[in-house]
């Protein structure tokens, strides 16, 4: 009786912690200054929070790939293969905006591309990065909700890009998966 009494005990109360949700993500190291990856025109709009402090413009651009990818991008034979794979869906005799300068030397480029999605209500956000621990940490929030009102019924490829300082270390990214309307929350309370 007193083993069944506290087999229950402890059976409760990991229950109970259990439920108490995940801790926050946190930066077990130095927090890592994130540039929004700009192509093509300017874009003005509100400033989106980064998880380690900052903000960021929106991500604005697509990027035509059958499936999710994650990219690291150190060099300059890798930007040009990428920049090609992002240009080829334009039809030739179109604009095509100028390829913006990266120096390799100084900052990598990080690709979160999700593929293609039925409707405009899905998004991936690069939303942090920190190194620590002997590896480069990119977290990435993903947005995979049709729940926001307002949604085209378009094809859409939906990618966020942003360069971060340059680093040898191991990439690792950390991703979440957010509702729409959760998101919508957060960024109004940073608003």
């Amino acid at each position: 009786m007193k083993l069944a009494l506290l087999l229950f005990s402890v059976l409760s109360l990991s229950l109970w912690f259990g439920t108490q949700g995940t801790a926050p993500v946190e930066c077990r190291g130095k927090s890592l200054p994130i540039t929004f990856y700009e192509v093509g025109l300017k874009l003005t709009g509100p400033s989106i929070p980064l998880r380690f402090g900052g903000t960021r413009a929106f991500p604005s651009f697509g990027f035509k790939t059958d499936k999710a990818l994650r990219l690291v991008i150190k060099n300059q034979d890798q930007y040009n293969e990428f920049w090609k794979q992002l240009t080829a869906p334009i039809a030739p005799g179109n604009w095509i905006p100028p390829r913006p300068e990266i120096d390799f030397s100084k900052e990598m480029l990080i690709v979160s591309a999700n593929g293609q999605r039925p409707s405009s209500g899905f998004w991936t956000i690069i939303d942090g990065a920190c190194e620590g621990d002997g590896r480069v940490e990119i977290f990435i929030t993903n947005v995979e909700d049709t729940g926001c009102g307002g949604n085209l019924g378009v094809l859409t490829y939906p990618a966020d890009a942003v360069r971060i300082p340059r680093s040898d270390l191991p990439v690792v990214f950390r991703e979440r998966e957010i509702s729409c309307k959760d998101w919508y929350e957060k960024y109004l309370r940073y608003n």
